[in-house]
Formats: structure tokens, C-alpha cells, sequence
């Protein structure tokens, strides 16, 4: 198979991506692992607010619909339940289904495969009934299932707290957000009003000790300030964060540096989302863990900079694409995600003595100057 771009990862960033270099001509296939595309907003009921102007504000699985359905017409191929395993000699890339090796010839690739969620080691942590906030939200949004009646959630992020209001209004009783640090790492003042009027006590300074039960979780003792708390519940909701997976770059030979506020580890990109691999892309969760505006965002910068290598479209339509998508990254993305985004950006432009482009360079200041 040849492309113009071979995208790895169906989620938000991939699709929306595709939508863009299929909008500009580009052939473009999309590699998702799984049996069907929209990622993680196949579980998500809650509506988001912080999206680019040109999306409207829809709930998480109505936008994996729209972003999907959108596709269609276009010169999108679609290979679900394949996975990226390696590159050939002569630069193409080998995806597999688990029983045939498929070689594509793309002319560049796009890694949009997200992030993972981090768990929490503890005593007692691998007891039924100790989750991630994700395993929670699928059964509850996608499965219907109720994975428990009372609930400890450790971690404070705003998914986190999604996932606790989304618990509690199906009739779970919250009982703490147990928080290892002085304040609350959510910044979403609308989620953390949310979680005030329902009631649901948030403990900060604190730690969950160890879980205990006879198969299966029936009590967590928790460290509040030094001070140890019995606390009767049935699920443990682990949210301590994500962090980008890695594999794909690793596979492809990319770069990686490391930023705490990005995630963590997380390949090295240009200012137009190149990797340190020539061709190779990255956009998404995958370039440094951000909301789902930055997601969506991300893709479309990293897909309008394959189009401009491919020389589809002209200088002025690039130019006024990338001005746009940038400003609405500086309007919608938090600043300190910003802030280190533009650091990556910043370093490896310096490292490989490369100019950084003007619009980059002028959000530097904008920040600077607050």
C-alpha cells in the first residue's frame, strides 16, 4: 500500500487529523489497534467545553461520531485492529492484524497513539475492586455496570474528578478525593463547583495507606496529615494521570525528552510536529498531555505540516491555517501545558541549530508578556 500519510492511532487527534489532510487531497490511511475508532471518547458522556471555534460543544461520544462520520467522503482508508510493529529497510512502514504483516510506503506518518494511565502502588492494591478512573468510566458509560456502591478516589487531575461526579450521579456514593499534595491539581473551576455542590469530601495531604477485604476490596485505610482513617468502601478509583505512550516512537527511532507537565517522557518535536525522525509526526496526549482542544488542535497543526511538505497546498493557505490553529492553542490550551510545549519546541530548534518559525517565536513572547 502507498500513502500520503499513514496515521497510527484513531482517536481524537487521529481523526481530526485525517479530516485535514484528506480535506487538502492527501491519500491518508488510519492504523487503529482496536475493532473501532474514537478512542477514549467512546466512554466519555460529559460535554466539552474548551474546543477550537470550528467544533461545536457536544458531548464525548456524539464529537467521536461526528469526527468519524465526517470521513467518509473522503480518501480515508481505514485498517481497525492493526497495530504499527516496525519499519523496513527502505523506509516503509510494517502494521499487522496479528496474522498477516501489511508493509505501507507513506511518505509521512503521523503517531497520534495517546497516553496511558499510571496506576498506584499500595497494599492491596491488585484486590478486585481497586480500578483506573477509566476502568470506571467504561463500565459505567459504556457497560452499564455499576462497579461498586462506595468509593475512594486517589488523585486530583480533572479527570479525576470527572470521573467522581460521573460516579456519583449514578448513585455511588464518593466517599473523599484522596490528594498526596496541598491543593487540588484540577484547574476546571466548573468541575471543581461541581464536586462541592454534591457533597464529595476532598482530602488533601493524604494517602491511601493500604486496601483490605476477603477477595475483594471492603476497606482502605488512608494517612490524612499523619492521622490514619478507616473508610468502608468497595471501589478504589485510581487517577493519578497519564502519561504518552511511548512504543511507537521508540519503534520508529524518535527522540524522547522528558516533562513532568507534558506527562512525562515524550518524543522531540519541531515546531511543526516533526519528530527528530524525518516524516515522522506526533500529535495529541502522544506530544504532551493536554485537553481535548490542545488534542484536537495538535492533530490539525501536525497534519497542515504534512500537507505543506507534500507542497498541496499554497504558502498562503498554510500560513493562514497554522496562524489560526496556533492562536486557538494559545486561547484554549493551559498556559503552563503551553508553556512547556513551546520548552520542547524551544530546545530541540536549538539543539539542531533550526529556525524556529515566527508564529512559534511570537507565542514566546505572548507568554512571557502574559
Amino acid at each position: 500500500m502507498r500513502t500520503d500519510l499513514l496515521i497510527v492511532g484513531g482517536g481524537p487527534a487521529g481523526l481530526n487529523a485525517a479530516y485535514k489532510a484528506a480535506s487538502y487531497g492527501l491519500k491518508t490511511i488510519i492504523v487503529d489497534k482496536w475493532f473501532s475508532l474514537g478512542g477514549q471518547l467512546r466512554q466519555q458522556t460529559q460535554s466539552y467545553d474548551h474546543l477550537p471555534q470550528h467544533f461545536a460543544k457536544l458531548r464525548g461520544y456524539k464529537l467521536a461520531d461526528f469526527l468519524i462520520d465526517r470521513l467518509k467522503p473522503l480518501d480515508v482508508t481505514i485498517l481497525e485492529k492493526h497495530t504499527l510493529i516496525g519499519a523496513y529497510s527502505d523506509g516503509s512502514v510494517g502494521v499487522t492484524n496479528e496474522k498477516d504483516i501489511l508493509p505501507i510506503d507513506a511518505k509521512n506518518v503521523l503517531i497520534t497513539t495517546g497516553a496511558m494511565e499510571e496506576p498506584d502502588i499500595f497494599p492491596g492494591w491488585t484486590l478486585p475492586g481497586v480500578m483506573t478512573a477509566g476502568a470506571a468510566q467504561i463500565l459505567i458509560n459504556r457497560e452499564r455496570v455499576l462497579p461498586g456502591k462506595q468509593a475512594l478516589i486517589l488523585g486530583s487531575n480533572e479527570f479525576a474528578l470527572e470521573v467522581a461526579a460521573q460516579l456519583h450521579d449514578c448513585g455511588i456514593a464518593i466517599k473523599g478525593i484522596v490528594e498526596n499534595r496541598s491543593e487540588l491539581l484540577c484547574q476546571n473551576e466548573k468541575l471543581i463547583a461541581r464536586i462541592s455542590n454534591a457533597e464529595i469530601p476532598i482530602v488533601l495531604n493524604g494517602v491511601i495507606e493500604s486496601a483490605i477485604g476477603k477477595g475483594k476490596v471492603e476497606e482502605a485505610y488512608v494517612n490524612h496529615n499523619g492521622n490514619n482513617a478507616l473508610y468502608d468502601v468497595d471501589l478504589i478509583c485510581v487517577a493519578k494521570g497519564i502519561t504518552p505512550i511511548l512504543e511507537p516512537f521508540e519503534v520508529m527511532n524518535c527522540d524522547l525528552i522528558y516533562r513532568e507537565r507534558l506527562g512525562g517522557w515524550l518524543p522531540e518535536y519541531y515546531g511543526n510536529f516533526e519528530t527528530t525522525n524525518p516524516s515522522i509526526y506526533v500529535a495529541g496526549n502522544a506530544a504532551g498531555i493536554t485537553n481535548m482542544g490542545g488534542i484536537l488542535l495538535t492533530g490539525e497543526i501536525a497534519a497542515i505540516s504534512a500537507v505543506e511538505s507534500l507542497n498541496a497546498a499554497s504558502t498562503v493557505q498554510i500560513k493562514e491555517e497554522k496562524e489560526y490553529l496556533w492562536n486557538e492553542l494559545y486561547r484554549i490550551e493551559y498556559n503552563s501545558v503551553l508553556e512547556a510545549r513551546l520548552d520542547v519546541i524551544n530546545e530541540l530548534h536549538n539543539e539542531k541549530d533550526a529556525q524556529l518559525p515566527p508564529l512559534v517565536d511570537s507565542l514566546n513572547g505572548r507568554l512571557i508578556n502574559g
